[in-house]
């Protein structure tokens, strides 16, 4: 820390008040975080944070407030449906009221989603679907809208913060309509979306789709951290960034099983493994990166391999 001469500090002594307060406007002593401090010391860097259902590892990564995480994939990676399930894991795990501006569904097909989901069923009873939408009646805000102008999505962030939701969820970045390529515009997308979560003590999803892989990895390569499109701007700037990939070799086999085809040995190999990778890229607060491997319903939940999906 530099000292401040004697000179210097009568240079100071001598400045206005009102040009000091001018010139301090946003800029703190140490002193004034004291009760944050205090906060921290006591509670830790965790406090208020929701250990999504993925997590294998313990705490390695958990959804905590005033950050954003990017989650991207290619189109059919589950990416969508992995999110939405968290919203639902969130909201029958007590965590409080969630968002979702979803400019992919239509409003009517994501409660049926997020119903089965609860259920972990496709045949639920009229009465749980009654059930459900009572839960989710003062937990839940939604859009109806399918695209939108970046000025206008920061708006329903911003709306959807201060009705108290603690969770917000943007899918996708490719409906809010940025000139393409914009790395610019993209950074202070991402950097308007951090500041308001910090402002709420909040977290907030990006959905973002992929480029097509140029690695190779046969049809459908495992994307890897440069392949989420801007990523410049994006990347540089969001707490969190995972990628979904989706194992469409089993997909396809499942089908086949579905209509009587009878797997070889090989094939009853790869029935065994997860549908779904989720790879944490990065963690700006916790040394974790890795791959989580998961298992999907036919209700569209989701679960570790020796574990069974959370129900409503």
């Amino acid at each position: 820390m530099r000292t401040i001469s004697d000179n210097e500090f009568m240079q100071l002594q001598d400045l206005d008040v009102n040009t000091k307060v001018e010139r301090l406007a946003n800029v703190f002593t140490p002193v004034e975080f004291d009760a944050r401090l205090t906060d921290l010391r006591t509670h830790g860097r965790d406090r208020g944070s929701f250990k999504p259902f993925w997590d294998q590892w313990g705490d390695k990564f958990l959804i905590r407030p005033k950050e954003l995480t990017i989650v991207f994939g290619s189109r059919g990676s589950y990416k969508s449906t992995v999110v939405n399930y968290l919203i639902a894991d969130w909201l029958m795990a007590g965590k409080g009221r969630a968002g979702l501006i979803s400019y992919e569904m239509e409003p009517e097909d994501l409660l049926i989603m997020f119903i089965e989901q609860m259920a972990n069923s496709t045949d639920f009873t009229d009465d749980f679907a009654a059930q459900a939408m009572t839960f989710m009646e003062d937990r839940l805000l939604m859009i109806d809208e399918m695209v939108d102008s970046p000025h206008a999505a920061i708006a329903k962030v911003n709306a959807m913060l201060v009705e108290g939701c603690k969770l917000v969820v943007l899918d996708c970045l490719q409906r809010v309509n940025m000139p393409s390529n914009d790395i610019d515009m993209e950074r202070q997308f991402v950097v308007e979306l951090t500041n308001l979560v910090r402002k709420h003590d909040a977290h907030c999803i990006v959905v973002h789709h992929s480029r097509k892989g140029s690695h190779t990895d046969g049809d459908n390569p495992k994307p890897v951290i440069d392949d989420c499109k801007g990523s410049g701007g994006l990347i540089d700037n969001a707490h969190n960034v995972m990628s979904v990939w989706s194992n469409k070799k089993k997909k396809d086999l499942m089908f086949k099983v579905d209509s009587g085809y009878n797997p070889d040995e090989d094939e009853l190999e790869l029935l065994q493994m997860p549908d779904v990778l989720i790879d944490v890229k990065k963690q700006r607060k916790h040394f974790f990166e890795g791959t989580i491997g998961l298992w999907r319903t036919k209700a569209r939940a989701f679960h570790l391999k020796n574990q069974r999906a959370r129900v409503l």
